[in-house]
């Protein structure tokens, strides 16, 4: 028996070789998709350590990402900013002090610290007590110069009330939720605590105590909702297992959640005044009173991507683009910096990237698989590596990761993406074993049927990393 191709002429054998080189490009036919129609999912799996494409399917189709989007405003913010860019919070004033009192206004200026909680902020108050004040004579002023435009995050008005869709803002505190501690008088009737007590908030309470035994879940037995701005209805059955547990709620709007949380904190540490809130800019003479800084960005990221949070991401988003000419649009220059990253690094498929804030909670945002295929070979060469790896959710340990792909543990490290008829995962396979190939993987499911097809995408990026990973 003869093998005839081997005695092909030259021409023939780089036909064959070209033909060769086209089957590697094309999908394998040994993964199943399971359920998913063929048109609706996009997949790019990469060898990282030859940069060898092992899979893709539409791969150059524009799809809506979800909040795999924090990848690309990720990878930016660690090439441009740095691991350790931190954001700090001041309380300026050009006023005198004397007999215990601030005599004039206080500024409050900030730098876009989307983790700055209640603690921060009394930690800061604590620091003007300390220099003597216990009141304040003038007015608290918020300079909200750092940013001339805010971005935007349109489509998602039913769900105006979800903590998710809180805007980016310069006085951000806690994510602008307060905390409801379910608690039980002398008599055994439920009762709640917020934290901080927001002077302007009430608590509207229908709430009795229930003979049922678990509370595996308080969202199970107890109603959150508002009316208008500040009335916080909360109502239900409640377990006696349920007392000690807490839930949140998203009140007020941005600034007057802080103004509020401002006159809460300071009453509570001991501050003698309620200073009325205005807008402003803080005088060049202004010296500081008190200070925070952030944790850094490479902490900062963690906290954004395995909870995969939307404050965080527009507010990093916003960032990139805060160091522009004075008048220009922050959300523009943003823009900007992120698609200056991804060109520096040959980020393929860069025309068919559409970004509205960075952050996924977007109707418009668009990118395609090759897309993030790229970006993740390229962070995983960076000189930021392992920040990156650190900030996604680990398979069955942890964040929006945390009830997926348990057997498959540590060595998966995956940005989770979901919206109304949205799907995504994004990240890597980093296996221990050094025979084994480190992958990067990406899939995006943009369906009708989306919410259907999560138990088939998790069996798909399994055979994927058992097809390709070994």
């Amino acid at each position: 028996m003869s093998i005839h191709w081997l005695t092909k002429p030259p021409r023939a054998l780089a036909v064959l070789a070209t033909l060769f080189s086209v089957a590697l490009s094309l999908p394998a036919q040994a993964v199943s998709l399971g359920n998913i129609p063929s048109q609706e999912v996009g997949i790019y799996v990469q060898d990282l350590r030859n940069n060898q494409v092992l899979y893709q399917l539409n791969a150059q189709k524009p799809f809506n990402p979800a909040s795999t989007m924090k990848l690309v405003t990720t990878f930016a913010a660690l090439d441009k900013l740095g691991p350790d860019y931190v954001w700090p919070t001041f309380f300026r004033s050009n006023a005198a002090i004397k007999n215990g009192a601030l005599q004039g206004d206080l500024y409050w200026q900030g730098s876009g610290d989307s983790v700055f909680d209640q603690k921060d902020l009394q930690a800061m108050q604590a620091q003007l007590l300390m220099q003597g004040i216990n009141h304040i004579d003038g007015r608290l002023v918020f300079d909200r110069s750092i940013w001339q435009t805010m971005g935007s995050a349109e489509g998602f008005l039913d769900d105006a009330k979800e903590a998710f869709t809180t805007p980016p803002d310069p006085q951000m505190v806690g994510y602008k939720v307060a905390w409801l501690n379910i608690k039980a008088d002398a008599n055994g009737q439920p009762k709640v605590d917020m934290i901080p007590a927001l002077p302007d908030v009430r608590l509207r309470l229908n709430l009795k105590p229930s003979q049922a035994q678990s509370c595996v879940k308080l969202k199970n037995h107890l109603n959150v909702d508002t009316e208008g701005d500040n009335v916080v209805v909360l109502s239900g059955s409640l377990p006696p297992s349920c007392i000690g547990n807490q839930t949140y709620v998203n009140v007020l709007p941005t600034m007057a959640f802080a103004h509020q949380s401002f006159l809460a904190n300071w009453a509570q540490l001991g501050g003698q005044s309620t200073p009325s809130l205005m807008n402003g800019k803080t005088p060049q003479n202004a010296r500081i009173l008190a200070a925070h800084a952030s944790p850094p960005l490479k902490s900062v990221i963690q906290d954004m991507n395995k909870a995969s949070n939307n404050v965080i991401a527009r507010t990093l988003y916003l960032t990139l683009g805060t160091h522009a000419q004075a008048q220009a649009d922050t959300a523009t220059e943003a823009e900007n910096k992120v698609r200056q990253s991804l060109s520096q690094h040959h980020v393929r498929d860069r025309d068919f990237l559409v970004l509205e804030n960075g952050s996924g909670l977007s109707r418009k945002e668009r990118l395609t698989p090759r897309l993030m295929g790229d970006l993740l070979q390229q962070a995983y060469n960076s000189s930021f590596k392992q920040d990156f790896i650190d900030s996604l959710p680990i398979a069955g340990n942890d964040g929006t990761l945390k009830t997926r792909f348990k057997d498959l543990g540590s060595p998966l490290r995956l940005k989770t993406g979901t919206l109304n008829n949205v799907r995504a995962l994004a990240g890597f396979w980093l296996p221990e074993d050094p025979s084994k190939k480190p992958l990067s993987i990406t899939v995006v499911i943009n369906s009708p049927n989306a919410t259907r097809y999560l138990d088939d995408m998790d069996q798909l990026v399994q055979a994927l990393i058992v097809q390709y990973g070994s």
